[in-house]
């Protein structure tokens, strides 16, 4: 059993796009597999739960399983989160927000790779409008040095609250009821939260990278991957609130400078001063990135270039061919 996990929140125009990067996986690459749906909905008031269930209508047949959580009320992304996470049959799954698309290569072939590793770090491109895909090669900077950040760079990376291992897959026997509860700590920095647990549970994580878009992005007026929207000024906050939980349960004198600092780094994106925001670049995060930079600019250029060079042709057709079938059905938003 694979399971798909589809998160919503006043997505209806949006999320049967997702679905529909779903239905292609499954008829593309999933030959001879049996399928799990979740799809939960944190208290939408825009219709998504109703444009989910007609897409189910044409959609019998696809999954062996079909779990659908529709809150009344707002409860925030954790909670989504973790409630669709305890809804997961199979050890193998994916989790997808619904303004986003998997993107059209097969997932099934990075999954099984947790046969040989407990993660596995995979690259995303961003998307706008029609399919209009980020080309600028420095969007991906972060996306590539997941190629690189290992060991002990990679456990401090993530105790710091880094925006490292995003969209990374991993089995399900590492969600402990205490990565859970951890994750419920918080509102928005589920996939944060839950990373930072994992590692400090499990030390001998072994991680892989694959430089091959995963997931698509959709940048949004509203979506965390625009940085000027409310949604990521309240992630900023939430960053800060993670960095300052690892820094009460630190005992190393130094680290716990090192989160007091990322703490302070993550709360300047907040500011609204231009200036004020410029000082989150003088953080731990930003060092890491930099020295990693130094001593492999030449491989992560080349990285950028083949992740963008390689693959967005492909995934900005992908893009309208998702909104097609949406339209063609009747069902989108």
């Amino acid at each position: 059993m694979f399971t798909f996990v589809v998160t919503c929140y006043n997505q209806a125009d949006v999320v049967l796009q997702a679905l529909e990067s779903v239905r292609y996986q499954i008829r593309e690459y999933g030959r001879g597999r049996a399928f799990q749906l979740i799809v939960t909905d944190d208290g939408s008031t825009d219709g998504s739960p109703d444009a989910v269930r007609g897409w189910l209508e044409g959609s019998h047949g696809l999954f062996a399983e079909t779990d659908l959580l529709f809150r009344k009320e707002n409860g925030g992304i954790c909670v989504n989160y973790v409630e669709a996470l305890r809804h997961i049959r199979g050890e193998r799954f994916l989790v997808l927000n619904g303004d986003d698309l998997l993107a059209p290569f097969d997932v099934f072939e990075i999954t099984d790779r947790l046969d040989e590793a407990d993660m596995i770090c995979t690259a995303f491109l961003k998307f706008t409008g029609f399919g209009d895909i980020e080309r600028a090669y420095g969007t991906y900077l972060e996306v590539v040095l997941q190629n690189f950040i290992r060991g002990k760079t990679l456990r401090a990376a993530v105790r710091l609250g880094c925006p490292v291992m995003g969209t990374a897959v991993y089995r399900k026997s590492l969600l402990s009821e205490e990565v859970l509860d951890f994750i419920l700590g918080f509102r928005t920095v589920n996939d944060r939260a839950c990373f930072q647990r994992i590692l400090r549970e499990r030390e001998d994580i072994r991680v892989d990278y694959v430089n091959r878009p995963f997931v698509l992005y959709r940048i949004s007026g509203t979506s965390i991957s625009n940085f000027n929207s409310p949604t990521r000024l309240l992630h900023n906050r939430e960053v800060a609130g993670l960095c300052r939980a690892e820094r009460e349960r630190e005992k190393s004198a130094l680290f716990r400078f090192l989160l007091l600092w990322q703490e302070k780094a993550a709360s300047f994106r907040t500011g609204s001063n231009r200036f004020v925001r410029l000082f989150r670049f003088f953080s731990p995060y930003f060092v890491i990135m930099f020295w990693l930079w130094l001593r492999h600019h030449r491989e992560i250029r080349r990285m950028e270039r083949e992740l963008v060079d390689l693959y967005w042709v492909e995934c900005s057709a992908h893009c309208r061919r998702m909104e097609e079938c949406t339209g063609k059905s009747g069902l989108s938003g």
